[in-house]
């Protein structure tokens, strides 16, 4: 059974949901581009021995939004991160991070070692590449902030939102539900999204092939990953960064399904994993 945390950071309210004991290990949980905290229920609870909060970045789920005029960057949601980190009393924590969650997980590792213990990266790590597409980005998350006024599509009914939510993702309908429970909001109409529009565009910042290489440089943290799409180019060409190099504290597991594998069929493997990477018991050969 989840409890429901709305943290005030000084700047910001940031949501979420709190799993297991109070002496557990500290882990915060981050979610992928556009979900919410609940992606996590479906592991969450079975992870026992850890004392999770999976929080909704700020403009998801039932998180503020950020003010008027404030860019929605991958460095506000690490500063983000940090802030809710010291709310908790945590000086350091273990991540689980998917998709979007993993990248900005993996630039927290990185930019702040000291933080972080265990990196659980699913499906997801910090994106790289080019110095211009790089620039394209940052052009990208500027152009964003702007959209203040941009209205998000009115629904009928909640089935109606879960169908497209899922020909959109391709996640089934119990994912995509679990996903829209914590997203969603009455209006006139019927129901929409509570997603900031500002979000549309922006993202976490791309780094450089030279500059991935020293964020990896600076990470301490045994990082487990677990891959799913490797289609998917952006994590693709992460990927190839990584395994290119002789790291130790990597581990890879691929585990073939659905980008939202924590959250479907594959939900009890992807729990074995993260038990045994946490006890130090998973072959890093996988």
């Amino acid at each position: 059974m989840s409890t429901e945390l709305a943290l005030d950071i000084g700047y910001l309210t940031i949501a979420g949901k709190q799993w297991g004991p109070a002496n557990g290990q500290p882990t915060i949980a981050l979610h992928g581009y556009l979900d919410n905290a609940n992606s996590f229920d479906m592991i969450a609870p079975h992870l026992d021995h850890l004392r999770i909060f999976a929080m909704d970045f700020a403009g998801h789920g039932s998180s503020e939004h950020r003010r008027h005029g404030e860019l929605y960057s991958g460095l506000n949601d690490i500063r983000d991160i940090l802030a809710v980190a010291d709310k908790l009393g945590w000086d350091t924590f273990n991540v689980i991070g998917h998709s979007m969650g993993a990248e900005i997980g993996s630039q927290l590792a990185g930019l702040f070692p000291e933080r972080v213990n265990k990196l659980i990266c699913i499906d997801g790590y910090s994106g790289t590449n080019q110095a211009t597409n790089t620039l394209d980005h940052y052009r990208s998350t500027i152009a964003s902030s702007f959209k203040a006024g941009s209205q998000l599509k009115v629904f009928p009914s909640l089935e109606a939102m879960t169908e497209r939510l899922s020909l959109a993702t391709g996640q089934n309908a119990i994912s995509a539900r679990c996903i829209i429970d914590r997203g969603h909001t009455k209006v006139e109409g019927g129901y929409t999204w509570r997603t900031d529009p500002r979000i549309k565009g922006s993202g976490p910042f791309e780094l450089t092939n030279d500059q991935f290489h020293a964020l990896l440089d600076r990470t301490t943290a045994e990082t487990l990953f677990i891959v799913a799409d490797m289609e998917n180019a952006w994590l693709k060409r992460s990927i190839e960064l990584v395994t290119t190099r002789d790291d130790e504290h990597m581990t890879f597991v691929s585990l073939p399904g659905h980008h939202h594998l924590h959250m479907q069929d594959h939900s009890d493997q992807v729990v074995t994993l993260i038990q045994s990477f946490m006890l130090e018991r998973l072959d890093k050969t996988a």
